[in-house]
């Protein structure tokens, strides 16, 4: 009995180590945050005075503003989201628990503001040869963003900013993890199944409507599926103490 509590005890030492920051992670942010700046200053010299801020579903654009907005307005929503995101270890509440989740909030922070950056080339690239974009291929961007979040996420701890935050997981730290690993999975692999269904509508010729209804279908599970399973852990845990 004595080995076993001892494993217990070492497992639950391993669990609770705090992660340390990846350096290398952190300057690769900081050079995709820096890159979406050094975009819109290439384009700048090449881009008209009033450029596309917003496509239609039909990939072509539908509001305008001055280059100066519609080059810019992204890489300053990068920067602050950079700021918020990496202070936010200082300001939760649960700061103490975040520091086990250093490196893990590093992840998610690489894979939004790689989303950003594929989204600032993408529109950049419209607006630079006066092209329509293609709609459709951001649903399969965004899907493998999610796939990614999931994979990240799994060893996220309980916190006010980041992860699956309802009622019963902020109040149950056990019902918290046991949701992230529940979700992890799932939203790895429909998200990787996601973005080869939407290429696949895309490649057979169904139109944005269809993708986006299939998409935002998809969306709805995987969002009801992990607070559903946090309440019905949260019931479980609530019967165990009884």
């Amino acid at each position: 009995m004595s080995e076993i509590r001892s494993l217990y005890e070492v497992k639950g030492y391993v669990m609770n180590m705090k992660q340390e920051k990846s350096q290398v992670l952190e300057a690769i942010i900081i050079i995709l945050v820096i890159a979406t700046w050094l975009i819109g200053v290439i384009a700048y010299a090449y881009a008209p005075d009033i450029v596309p801020i917003h496509w239609n579903l039909e990939g072509k654009p539908d509001n305008y503003a001055p280059k100066d907005i519609g080059l810019f307005l992204l890489p300053l929503i990068n920067t602050g989201l950079y700021l918020f995101l990496y202070f936010i270890p200082k300001i939760d509440p649960n700061n103490e628990q975040l520091k086990h989740s250093i490196k893990t909030l590093q992840l998610i922070r690489l894979g939004t503001h790689g989303l950003l950056g594929m989204i600032m080339i993408w529109t950049t690239l419209s607006i630079i040869e006066a092209s329509t974009v293609k709609p459709e291929w951001i649903f399969s961007i965004i899907s493998l963003f999610f796939a990614f979040l999931g994979r990240a996420m799994v060893n996220v701890k309980q916190n006010y900013f980041v992860g699956i935050r309802t009622p019963w997981t902020l109040s149950n730290e056990l019902v918290w993890d046991d949701t992230h690993r529940f979700t992890s999975p799932l939203w790895f692999y429909s998200g990787i199944g996601m973005a080869i269904v939407s290429a696949l509508l895309s490649f057979m010729g169904f139109g944005a409507e269809i993708i986006l209804t299939v998409f935002l279908i998809w969306i709805a599970i995987i969002v009801i599926i992990p607070i559903a399973y946090s309440f019905k852990r949260f019931r479980e845990e609530k019967k165990s103490i009884q």
